[in-house]
C-alpha cells in the first residue's frame, strides 16, 4: 500500500524536507533503547505463563507490525541496481531509499494484547545509470503516521501517509519536459498473521485521498513471507523469500507483482538490526511517482539495512 505524499514544486524546495526527515531519523536512532542496549521491563505472569510487561515504552525496540519484505515502497534504507526490461528509457537505474519506521510509544501488555503508535518517513530517488552523468530522474517523499494493535496473534496496522513526487532537474533539462505535480494521501489498513514461526501472511486495502492528478482511489494488497528455519554461519545468515501483490482500481485490478529472495544477516539474539542482500523481480506500475502511468518489468540486486 502506498503512502501519503507532500507536494513541493521542484527538487530544491523539497530539500528542507530531506534535512527534517534525516534529523528525525537520526534522533530516533540514537535515542531509542536499541542504541543503549535497554530491554523492556517484565513483571507478572500472563495467563499463558509467559512474562508480561506492565509499563509503557517510549521509543521501543522494533515495531509491532514488521516491515513488509517485498513491498517496493515500504520505508527503509536500501540501495538497488535495476535492469528495466523491454524499454529504451531507464534501462539501467540505481534506486536509493533513506527511510525508517519507528514507534513513539507502546502500551503495556494486557490479556487482550497491546498497541503502538509510530511514524514513517522516507526519501526515495532513482538515477539513470545509462546517462553520461547518472542523472537524478525522480525523487519521492513519504511521510506518515501508523497505529498498530497485536491481539490473538494477529497484528493490525492503520496508516495515514502522504507521498509527493518530483522529477529531477537534469531529466527535465535533457528531455525538454514540463514539471508536473504528483501528490496524494493514503489511508490504509493491513493485517498480518504468522501461522508458523517461518511463515507470514498479510493483506488489506486502502484509499487515496485527493490524488493529484486524479486517480481511481482504491488499492488492495496481499503477500506472503518465508524466513528459512535453517540458518548458516552460527545462526547469522538466514534465507528469506517474499511475494507482494498490489491491485489498483486505477489499473483495472491487474496485479503488480514483487518477488524477492535474499539472505538476511542478523544476530540470533536480536534480529531487529539486520542487513539483507536481495534479488528482486518486479512487474507493474512504476513505483516512481512521476512515471506512475508507465508499466515496467525490472530485475534488481540490492542491499538493505534494518535499524
Amino acid at each position: 500500500m502506498n503512502s501519503c505524499r507532500v507536494g513541493f514544486r521542484g527538487s530544491r524546495r523539497g530539500r528542507p524536507l530531506i534535512w527534517l526527515l534525516t534529523f528525525l531519523l537520526f534522533c530516533t536512532t540514537i535515542g531509542s533503547p536499541r542504541a543503549h542496549g535497554a530491554e523492556p521491563e517484565v513483571s507478572k505472569k500472563a495467563a499463558d505463563g509467559s512474562e508480561r510487561r506492565e509499563d509503557y515504552l517510549v521509543l521501543p525496540r522494533g515495531e509491532l507490525f514488521e516491515p513488509l519484505v517485498a513491498d517496493v515502497q515500504w520505508p527503509r534504507i536500501s540501495g538497488e541496481y535495476q535492469w528495466r526490461l523491454g524499454t529504451d528509457q531507464f534501462d539501467r537505474v540505481a534506486a536509493v531509499s533513506f527511510g525508517e519506521s519507528f514507534a513513539f510509544v507502546r502500551s503495556p501488555q494486557t490479556d487482550w494484547g497491546e498497541w503502538e503508535f509510530g511514524f514513517q518517513a522516507m526519501v526515495d530517488a532513482i538515477f539513470d545509470m545509462g546517462s553520461s552523468s547518472f542523472d537524478l530522474s525522480n525523487e519521492d517523499y513519504f511521510i506518515g503516521f501508523a497505529g498498530s494493535v497485536l491481539t490473538q496473534g494477529v497484528t493490525t496496522q492503520i496508516r495515514i501517509y502522504h507521498i509527493s513526487s518530483h522529477v529531477g532537474d537534469e531529466y527535465l533539462i535533457e528531455n525538454g519536459l514540463t514539471r508536473k505535480s504528483v501528490s496524494f494521501e493514503v489511508i490504509d489498513l493491513l493485517a498480518s498473521y504468522e501461522p508458523r514461526g517461518w511463515l507470514r501472511l498479510y493483506g488489506g486495502g486502502g484509499i487515496m485521498v485527493k490524488p493529484h492528478p486524479s486517480y481511481d482511489p482504491i488499492v488492495t494488497q496481499f503477500g506472503v513471507e518465508m524466513t528459512s528455519p535453517t540458518s548458516f554461519a552460527s545462526g547469522l545468515l538466514r534465507p528469506i523469500f517474499a511475494t507482494d501483490l498490489q491491485l489498483r482500481q486505477e489499473n483495472d485490478w491487474i496485479p503488480e507483482v514483487s518477488v524477492l529472495a535474499g539472505l538476511r544477516l542478523a544476530s540470533p539474539e536480536d534480529d531487529v538490526r539486520r542487513i539483507e542482500f536481495i534479488i528482486r523481480y518486479y512487474h507493474g506500475r512504476s513505483p516512481e511517482g512521476q512515471f506512475f502511468d508507465e508499466t515496467i518489468d525490472s530485475l534488481g540486486l540490492g542491499v538493505r539495512l534494518g535499524l
